[in-house]
């Protein structure tokens, strides 16, 4: 997983994008935030043929490949809660190449500072 946006990836990559929106004092005064993460996972060039059921894993909702059980399974330590809300398939290009990719979405609920 990049922290940031890589010159270049070796796919399967995933990356964590800024979150959109940032949403301060969902609860009383400074009782909480919360912020919409986009982690976009990147399996292979789009003509690939084995690229759909790479990102096919990925997106189930359990087993072991799952991004959302993954997430959801976390034990939070930063906040108080992640939640995995939905995932949009598409293209994303990333140093000239197009990759089959997917982008879902982290609703993170914490104590606001």
């Amino acid at each position: 997983m990049f922290p940031y946006w890589a010159d270049r990836v070796t796919p399967p990559a995933a990356v964590v994008g800024w979150p959109e929106p940032l949403t301060y004092d969902e609860t009383f005064t400074r009782g909480g935030d919360r912020a919409e993460l986009p982690i976009m996972v990147l399996v292979g060039k789009v003509d690939a043929r084995t690229a759909r059921d790479r990102l096919s894993v990925y997106a189930d909702g359990s087993g072991s490949a799952s991004i959302k059980a993954a997430i959801e399974a976390h034990p939070a330590t930063a906040y108080s809660s992640a939640r995995v809300t939905r995932v949009e398939f598409g293209v994303i290009t990333v140093a000239n190449v197009e990759y089959m990719a997917a982008t879902f979405y982290i609703d993170v609920i914490g104590t606001g500072a």
